[in-house]
């Protein structure tokens, strides 16, 4: 594997089983414990994962109730304290209370898989947050494909780009990549892309298709789509 490709995310996680975790609860090393690896690892994210705690301690208690001789001096731990404590007095430090073994292993490998995810998520664009938030006319023909299609979404979120619009380009170009492809065409001139999309016909409000889409809608999309600078505002895009 290239070393390049390889991130490494800063997190400690400590699977603890029950007995061990109140032992140093009742020792009174758990703190020292925490301050120790927060001084050794100052940026790391610090998570104490226990097993079956809450089931070791009802099992002492109910022992102890028994006067059974081996948990005479048995004392139960303030285990609720501390775990409120690591949440509340300490940055970076989680806890997670797991019943079983294979609960462990799940929060294990769905942690794993989460980190590896969150480092490599693509970063939000200003189409992708604005196409959550379209605005969609309730009179709009094709309402569950406006909600439901990602590009629809992100068509209809380009400022001045009426749904009606939108859906007479997606029916066109049915992915972004579709119309992505025809805009990196290099022997296209720069006014042949920006007039791409200007003879598109989309239906009037009684369902004809008697109306183009026109140069400055199609202007508009070809700038705000082959923007350089992903942060720069649509309108800013399109003059």
């Amino acid at each position: 594997q290239d070393p390049a490709s390889v991130s490494e995310v800063p997190y400690i996680l400590f699977v603890l089983q029950a007995e061990e975790f109140c032992d140093l609860i009742n020792s009174g090393s758990f703190w020292d414990h925490v301050h120790l690896v927060q001084d050794r690892y100052p940026t790391f994210t610090v998570c104490f994962v226990t097993n079956k705690l809450m089931n070791y301690i009802n099992k002492c208690e109910r022992a102890q109730y028994r006067n059974a001789p081996n948990f005479n001096s048995w004392k139960r731990p303030p285990v609720e304290e501390v775990l409120c404590k690591l949440a509340t007095h300490h940055v970076k430090v989680h806890s997670r209370q797991c019943a079983d073994e294979a609960e462990v292993a799940d929060h294990i490998v769905g942690l794993t898989s989460s980190l590896a995810n969150c480092r490599f998520r693509k970063p939000l664009s200003w189409l992708s947050v604005h196409a959550n938030g379209a605005v969609i006319p309730k009179n709009f023909i094709d309402k569950d494909l406006a909600k439901k299609d990602t590009w629809m979404k992100a068509l209809i979120a380009i400022p001045k780009v009426q749904p009606r619009f939108a859906l007479a380009i997606w029916k066109k170009y049915s992915t972004m990549r579709s119309l992505l492809k025809v805009y990196m065409d290099s022997t296209k001139t720069v006014r042949e892309k920006e007039l791409l999309l200007q003879d598109l016909k989309c239906e009037d409000r009684v369902g004809d298709e008697s109306r183009r889409l026109g140069p400055v809608c199609s202007r508009r999309v070809y700038r705000t789509l082959m923007a350089e600078d992903g942060a720069v505002e649509a309108d800013a895009a399109a003059e």
